[in-house]
């Protein structure tokens, strides 16, 4: 009997894990809406402009603020030009307009948008019980090479999930300059990167990680505590996905993992809050400079990923929120991480 109770127990525990070991999340509900505010933005009459505002507003009552505020600099332009809302309005819509053009002839269709929203969301939800299921919009405006948080192209607020069409109409759109995007950041310009990057700002919104006079080794902890987190939201998304490495640096990194991070801690004090060897290892940047050639900027996160790896498989009944709250010191110290 004993023998039965430990084979059945045996064959629940595994029934609810699919094959790569996330939990089965069949059961739980999530069926998001993506509403395209800048097809009824874009295809307002401009000879009728307040009254189209105001069928906008009306759509959107509680997104065109925000969107005039952070997304749209309207304001900003009729201020610092002397013109009236109405004519920096026109000045904008009008500039910006090709972009809308280009992004309605490339996303004509969101489906598998939305089918990816509803897969890995539902990760999400399986995690974090009180997650709501965000209000998913979007929009087109203006290129900002000058913001880094705009090569990612999705914002997360307030259960509001915007995703800015423009920065994913495909490496090669003439509109993307090089000289301010290279290609390591263009190549990720692409439409399989905008449910990742959706994850991405969920994950970031979930755990705001703490680098504040950090160390190195705590900052690639902490900035590896969302990959990690990407990943339990994306358990089936291939590693390039969620770190904007290409396929090859990749497979490279997982091959080498043992060698990396052996000329890491030979160049390195790991224990180090200088500034300079901090952002060798954090940030975007097309490699890494004191490793050899091929190997991707911002591997201090994917190091920090591999430890978060260890530890967690070190204390297999840590809860994913625990594994979050646990220090990057304590998280280091037990991970006794010395990849081959």
């Amino acid at each position: 009997m004993m023998r039965w109770i430990s084979l059945l127990l045996f064959v629940a525990f595994f029934s609810c894990k699919n094959k790569n070991g996330a939990p089965d999340v069949s059961d739980v509900k999530m069926n998001v809406t993506v509403l395209r505010f800048e097809k009824d933005f874009f295809s307002m009459d401009t000879t009728q402009l307040q009254a189209s505002l105001q069928g906008v507003e009306k759509k959107y009552p509680a997104f065109l603020p925000v969107y005039f505020k952070y997304f749209a600099p309207v304001r900003d332009i009729a201020q610092q030009q002397h013109l009236t809302f109405e004519t920096a309005l026109l000045q904008y819509y009008r500039g910006i307009k090709p972009l809308a053009v280009e992004a309605d002839k490339k996303f004509s269709n969101l489906d598998n948008v939305k089918n990816g929203l509803d897969d890995n969301l539902r990760y999400v939800k399986h995690y974090f019980p009180l997650f709501r299921p965000p209000v998913v919009l979007t929009s087109v405006e203006s290129l900002n090479p000058e913001n880094p948080t705009e090569i990612y192209g999705t914002t997360y607020y307030n259960d509001t999930l915007v995703i800015s069409l423009q920065m994913f109409l495909g490496k090669d759109y003439p509109a993307y300059d090089p000289s301010q995007y290279p290609d390591y950041l263009r190549r990720r310009f692409e439409p399989a990167y905008i449910v990742p990057n959706c994850i991405r700002a969920v994950a970031s919104d979930i755990y705001a990680d703490s680098t504040e006079g950090a160390s190195l080794i705590e900052q690639m902890i902490e900035k590896g505590k969302q990959w990690w987190l990407m990943h339990k939201f994306m358990p089936d998304a291939p590693d390039s996905l969620i770190t904007g490495y290409t396929a090859q640096q990749t497979t490279d990194l997982q091959r080498e993992e043992g060698n990396v991070w052996g000329v890491i801690t030979k160049n390195e004090n790991i224990f180090s809050i200088d500034q300079t060897t901090i952002q060798t290892y954090i940030g975007e940047a097309p490699f890494t400079q004191t490793l050899p050639q091929g190997a991707p900027g911002n591997i201090g996160p994917w190091i920090g990923w591999r430890i978060l790896n260890k530890f967690e498989g070190d204390h297999p009944k840590m809860s994913v929120q625990q594994i979050l709250h646990t220090t990057a010191k304590k998280i280091f110290e037990e991970a006794k991480y010395r990849p081959k």
